[in-house]
């Protein structure tokens, strides 16, 4: 019985920290004719209708907060300025959680490679976190720029200053990948 506990706090700490350590994968694409040196102002558009798709973040002001921060902060740094008031650029954000399995190694046994080495089939589950991020034109409503970040996001909803942290680097890791500092 005392073994099965210390088993339960062992697995509780790897996934804690694996959890804090999980990589998040970022991508952007935009038009690469748009010239985005002509932009210097944004304002955020219209709030996001739909579900995050878990309880613990649909209509949280906080996760809403950090989002948009992490955001501002990102553009204040390559030059933009927020204009509340004809605003060369839009951004708008959409977020989703759900629950993902990653199978490993059983693949490999039934004659299809797998980029990841382990000892043994396991099945992992996880909660994926994916961020969007767009920028568009408000003139012709049209998005010029769109980034994404996806990463596990277990253990990270109920702890705040882990939560924002993954959502600094999932914005700062999408906007490396922005065109070009006005």
């Amino acid at each position: 019985m005392a073994a099965r506990g210390v088993v339960r706090v062992a697995m509780l700490a790897l996934v804690v920290l694996v959890s804090g350590c999980a990589t998040v994968h970022a991508g952007a694409d935009f038009d690469p004719a748009v010239r985005f040196d002509r932009y210097r102002t944004y304002d955020w558009a219209g709030g996001d209708s739909l579900p995050v798709g878990d309880p613990r973040l649909d209509q949280n002001p906080f996760f809403d907060s950090r989002v948009r921060a992490a955001v501002e902060l990102e553009l204040a740094a390559r030059g933009f300025q927020r204009a509340t008031t004809s605003p060369d650029l839009w951004v708008h954000y959409h977020a989703s959680v759900r629950q993902r399995v990653d199978v490993i190694r059983a693949d490999e046994a039934r004659g299809l490679s797998s980029p990841r080495e382990t000892l043994s089939d396991r099945v992992l589950e996880f909660e994926e976190g994916t961020l969007i991020l767009d920028v568009a034109e408000p003139t012709a409503k049209t998005i010029l720029w769109r980034g994404w970040a996806q990463t596990d996001v277990g253990g990270l909803v109920g702890n705040p200053r882990a939560m924002e942290k993954r959502i600094r680097e999932s914005v700062r890791l999408m906007m490396q990948k922005f065109p070009v500092t006005p």
